[in-house]
């Protein structure tokens, strides 16, 4: 018999993915309730029956959507769906009682296929979802997942006027919602766009996907002109491609976004060029509201000074991992005025341990989250002494801290994850830590249970955890301090 599990709404998660951002999952999987057995529905209990056989009048479903149990609210929907009862679409979404709504689930597996016929955006289905949610009333809905339910560009299009307008009259309640930005070439899953929300930071958040890299500009152009200009205050362009600085300065430049405040660089498809660094430069101090920049990739070489100096604001979160910093782009780093408000700093794939340890040195007093992932050359002459140094830094707000693919061949993984982790115990603030895996042989194994028992033996309880890293394909370890978990 098949698995009949409750759908519960609660269970979904809002997870970090590399390549998509946030991205809407559930943690159980929806299993509808009819089964279908030579052509007939059965199912499997009263209450099942019942929402079955008002599905069939309009009305009834109308008086049933403030009695029929929150187990069965799917089943209702998604029969007003499949029925286009438009009113009861209306009532169930402006009045929906779970934190999560996500219309793939609600249609199941087994209509996946039938998705763009049933939620046809002539049909009226569409349309009706959208309206629905921005008049929504519930105040425990909070995150709605449209990628299945907006089947074509110009609904999407639509649907994010429609938002804005209703920002204007300041309507929409607090929800996030998850869309595709579509474009006139066929899709690819190229990563997110744009996040949009209200200069009151409140209303609908936008977080569109599947993006194709080549149409990117002209896309978000036409996006923009539909955008005032104060909406706009996240950008990822990590996952595309453009050709030159100049486009990139034709898309943000001249200040045209003053509330912008995280920015992802994008790749570009040739080097740059000092004159290009100073393209950027000159829009990232147009940007008097960007307090989070992303550099990852970007091959600076020397031209960080041309990048930052000019910024009005103080950047908090700054990523300049493999961005190939040389000594006056770290030393230019560690005097500026963004060392002392930077709360979180990523700096992986660094070569030479004087450049690691400056950085580290000059935000340890405030720094909030660290990533030192990927610098195994800053630590492959006398691992020991380097790693207590860095260690030692005067850290008193650090709560995360990524070490993990450090450990070097000349030097026992197992012995060197305990004596790190002993290391990192001392830190008192430190709430999470991700270390290399261990992996014991069979000499070293009486020494590192020895040095794990030394650290267990304290006051701080703690609790470790094995990871699965999908990008890199390794196991990590997470660390877990108890007394200064969130």
């Amino acid at each position: 018999m098949a698995d009949r599990r409750p759908f519960d709404a609660k269970d979904f998660q809002v997870k970090n993915s590399a390549v998509f951002g946030l991205v809407l999952e559930s943690s159980t999987a929806f299993t509808p309730a009819p089964d279908c057995r030579g052509g007939k529905e059965t199912y499997s209990t009263l209450l099942e029956l019942s929402v079955a056989a008002l599905a069939k009048y309009q009305s009834l479903m109308q008086t049933a959507v403030k009695t029929v149990p929150r187990v069965l609210l799917i089943k209702l929907l998604k029969e007003a769906l499949l029925r286009s009862h438009h009113l009861c679409i209306r009532d169930l979404i402006s009045n929906w009682p779970e934190r999560s709504l996500d219309f793939s689930e609600i249609l199941g597996s087994q209509h996946r296929h039938r998705v763009q016929d049933l939620l046809n955006w002539e049909s009226g289905r569409a349309k009706i979802i959208a309206h629905s949610l921005l008049n929504c009333q519930s105040g425990a809905l909070q995150v709605v997942d449209l990628r299945e339910a907006l089947p074509n560009r110009e609904a999407t299009v639509s649907f994010v006027e429609a938002s804005l307008q209703s920002h204007r009259q300041q309507r929409t309640k607090d929800l996030h919602v998850y869309l595709n930005m579509w474009t006139e070439d066929c899709l690819m899953e190229e990563g997110k766009v744009a996040k949009s929300l209200s200069p009151e930071e409140r209303g609908i958040k936008l977080h569109p996907f599947r993006v194709v890299t080549v149409s990117l500009g002209s896309t978000l152009e036409r996006l923009g002109r539909r955008l005032e200009p104060q909406v706009l205050t996240g950008l990822e362009l990590k996952s595309d491609t453009f050709e030159t600085a100049d486009s990139f300065a034709t898309l943000l430049g001249g200040g045209k976004f003053p509330n912008l405040s995280a920015l992802s660089l994008p790749n570009f498809a040739k080097p740059l060029e000092p004159a290009d660094f100073q393209v950027l430069g000159e829009v990232l101090s147009h940007l008097p509201a960007l307090r989070r920049l992303n550099l990852n990739g970007l091959r600076v070489m020397g031209q960080l000074r041309q990048l930052l100096q000019n910024m009005p604001g103080h950047l908090e979160h700054l990523n300049v991992s493999h961005c190939r910093l040389v000594s006056i782009d770290v030393l230019f780093l560690y005097e500026s005025r963004h060392a002392d408000t930077l709360r979180e700093l990523s700096i992986c794939g660094m070569s030479r341990f004087n450049h690691l340890c400056l950085l580290v040195r000059g935000v340890a007093p405030q720094i909030e989250w660290l990533d030192l992932s990927g610098c195994p050359e800053c630590f492959e002459e006398d691992f020991l002494s380097r790693m207590r140094f860095i260690l030692r830094s005067p850290f008193s707000k650090l709560r995360f801290l990524n070490f993990t693919g450090n450990l070097i061949s000349n030097f026992n993984p197992a012995i060197s994850v305990c004596l790190f982790f002993a290391g990192s115990d001392r830190i008192r603030s430190l709430a999470t830590l991700h270390l290399d895996a261990m992996h014991l042989n069979e000499s070293f194994a009486e020494l590192a249970r020895a040095k794990l028992g030394n650290v267990n033996g304290k006051n701080r309880p703690k609790k470790v955890q094995a990871q699965y890293d999908p990008d890199t394909g390794l196991t990590v370890l997470k660390v877990l301090w108890m007394d200064t978990a969130m």
